[in-house]
């Protein structure tokens, strides 16, 4: 037998010979279908193993045209100060490629330099993807219920909208908010201020929940508000401006902890002293949260589990399966910030 012989890699239809069963019942047992008994299941399995039988990838995903890849766009634009280097995005897209790799697929980066209104052809209509995972449903989302109305493979990291018709999951960012304020307002702030761009669906649940929790306790009139971007950058700016020009306030929440970090780094520049002067609460807890100084308190989102769903309901699309959307807890979590 010539080398060349034996380097031929094994197919279907050797192990088929080998087991004494169709080719179509060894793809089936391969791929663990239960309309093939357990026994030859495991024997064709077995056999595999001992064959060292190596799937076709491409031959496979041209069979089912498919790309075992899905896309993963963040939705926003270059003012929102969001992007992939963002802790919170690093932690979410961390979640997001463990789960894809639980099925075997592959994760592609596509640049928000592609329009939402291309997303279609440069991703699915290129086959490129077989689905999208979006992050942030931007100030609009008409875009992402065109994908929708196309009858993509799409599912969203946001909120709740009335008007949406595609798969959505999030936190409950309005009960977060309520969190967040209800605690400033327990430990005896009076005079609070919001840090975050309510364009945004989350953002304005987060705010509203804020809002109504102050109104609660009678303290609407003293709230002040601020179009903060997502960045570090911008949380500092803001409150640096603020307190130049006299603004006196006791308490902060800020959209996320980055906005809350860029905030206390001003206070302090300042002079103020964080929690005694100024008590700050942020949203998201990313991973140096706990070791920021002081360390932050901040509303959870279980960014793990909602990264597992997002790939879990993008999957069951792709296989046509219906999806519906689900909304995660938040969770206070009191730190030497406030």
């Amino acid at each position: 037998m010539s080398r060349r012989k034996l380097q031929e890699p094994v197919s279907i239809a050797d192990i088929a010979r080998r087991a004494g069963v169709s080719e179509s019942t060894v793809s089936r047992a391969l791929n663990n279908n239960p309309a093939v008994n357990i026994k030859t299941r495991e024997k064709v399995q077995s056999l595999a193993r001992e064959m060292n039988y190596k799937v076709n990838t491409g031959a496979r995903n041209l069979r089912l045209q498919r790309s075992h890849t899905i896309a993963l766009v963040i939705n926003a634009e270059s003012v929102d100060g969001q992007t992939f280097s963002d802790p919170f995005m690093m932690d979410m897209i961390g979640a997001i490629a463990d789960e894809l790799n639980e099925h075997q697929y592959s994760l592609l980066f596509s640049s928000n330099a592609v329009s939402p209104q291309d997303w279609h052809a440069h991703l699915l209509g290129s086959r490129r993807a077989d689905g999208i995972i979006v992050i942030g449903q931007g100030r609009d989302d008409a875009p992402l219920r065109q994908l929708q109305k196309e009858g993509d493979a799409i599912v969203v990291w946001g909120a709740r909208e009335p008007e949406a018709n595609y798969c959505i999951v999030g936190s409950d960012n309005y009960m977060g908010g309520q969190l967040a304020s209800r605690h400033l307002i327990g430990r005896g702030c009076q005079r609070m201020l919001f840090l975050g761009d309510v364009a945004h669906p989350e953002i304005q649940g987060r705010f509203q929940g804020y809002f109504d929790a102050l109104t609660e306790a009678g303290l609407s009139s003293q709230e002040h508000h601020v179009q903060a971007a997502f960045s570090i950058e911008s949380g500092y700016q803001h409150v640096l401006e603020l307190l130049e020009e006299g603004l006196d306030f006791d308490g902060i929440f800020a959209a996320s902890d980055n906005i809350a970090m860029g905030a206390i780094k001003a206070l302090q520049e300042k002079g103020f002293r964080v929690p005694d002067d100024v008590a700050v609460v942020g949203f998201d807890d990313i991973p140096i949260a706990p070791y920021f100084n002081p360390p932050l308190t901040t509303v959870r989102q279980d960014i793990h589990r909602g990264g597992k769903l997002l790939v879990q309901k993008v999957m069951a699309l792709v296989k046509g399966q219906p999806v519906t959307s689900e909304v995660l807890k938040t969770e206070l979590v009191v730190r030497a910030s406030s």
